[in-house]
């Protein structure tokens, strides 16, 4: 029982597991092209969305579970590129 509290409790590993359910993925339709970069410990998860409306409810749910949520939305404001780490590893980069 304790490891499965652990996987889904602050030490999910990925976004999509956050916004998953009993330990499981969630890619969300909003997310159509991702990158995953990995330096000195740390890992950024860069995802390109053209309904940034469509995005912000699970945006906020991974803003509550500990992530940090960066988002940079495009110049006619229809999309969005955003960046996700876990909020303790960005404090300490």
């Amino acid at each position: 029982m304790a490891s499965a509290s652990r996987s889904t409790g602050s030490t999910l590993r990925t976004p999509y597991h956050a916004l998953g359910t009993d330990g499981e993925m969630r890619v969300p339709e909003w997310a159509q092209s991702r990158s995953v970069y990995r330096t000195d410990g740390r890992t950024l998860y860069f995802v390109e969305t053209d309904d940034l409306d469509a995005a912000r409810l699970d945006l906020a749910r991974l803003d509550r579970s500990g992530w940090e949520v960066r988002v940079a939305e495009d110049e006619a404001g229809e999309g969005a590129r955003i960046a996700l780490t876990r909020r303790e590893l960005a404090r300490a980069a």
